[in-house]
């Protein structure tokens, strides 16, 4: 990836865009990261839960908006909620989704996109000759796409304050 994950949000710009521009690797978690995620298993119910409500606070606030809020889970499935991803009905609002995520910034509302297909990055394209059109859903569900903020140690404050920056964006 050529931008360091924590260069891509800082000072509440919108800088969400990086590119894929070579094959990674895997790398193994170190002994004391394993040693800190056992505790945190202790709080995985409790953190979910909490981003759980956060989602249908979300849903009930979006409801009649001009977008499709995330899929559900089927009832015997647990959603983790590390993700609100919308996607923006473009035909009905009058901005890009670039624009939305400018606006949502200015309002000290943090969004990204998750994610950006591969056939977009530089390696992918150019190792197999892709273009933008040659994945047209995968392009349209990628320009419609904004990750909304969701972690669990969300205020309500903050939780409300997303809601009604979604509410009043300009059409």
């Amino acid at each position: 990836i050529n931008r360091d994950i924590w260069n891509r949000y800082r000072d509440n710009q919108p800088n969400w865009y990086y590119e894929v521009i070579e094959p990674g690797f895997k790398y193994n978690m170190p002994d004391l990261m394993a040693a800190i995620g056992i505790h945190q298993l202790k709080k995985a119910e409790r953190l979910q839960k909490r981003r759980q409500a956060i989602a249908r606070r979300y849903d009930e606030a979006f409801m009649n908006l001009p977008l499709k809020r995330p899929y559900v889970a089927d009832t015997e499935d647990l959603h983790a909620w590390h993700l609100y991803v919308i996607q923006l009905d473009l035909e009905r609002i009058s901005i890009s989704r670039d624009e939305f995520i400018e606006k949502m910034a200015e309002k000290g509302i943090g969004t990204s996109v998750h994610f950006i297909p591969l056939h977009l990055h530089p390696y992918w394209r150019n190792r197999y000759g892709l273009s933008p059109g040659d994945f047209p859903v995968a392009l349209d569900c990628y320009q419609r796409a904004v990750s909304l903020p969701i972690y669990s140690k969300m205020t309500e404050d903050h939780v409300e304050h997303v809601r009604a920056g979604n509410r009043r964006g300009e059409k």
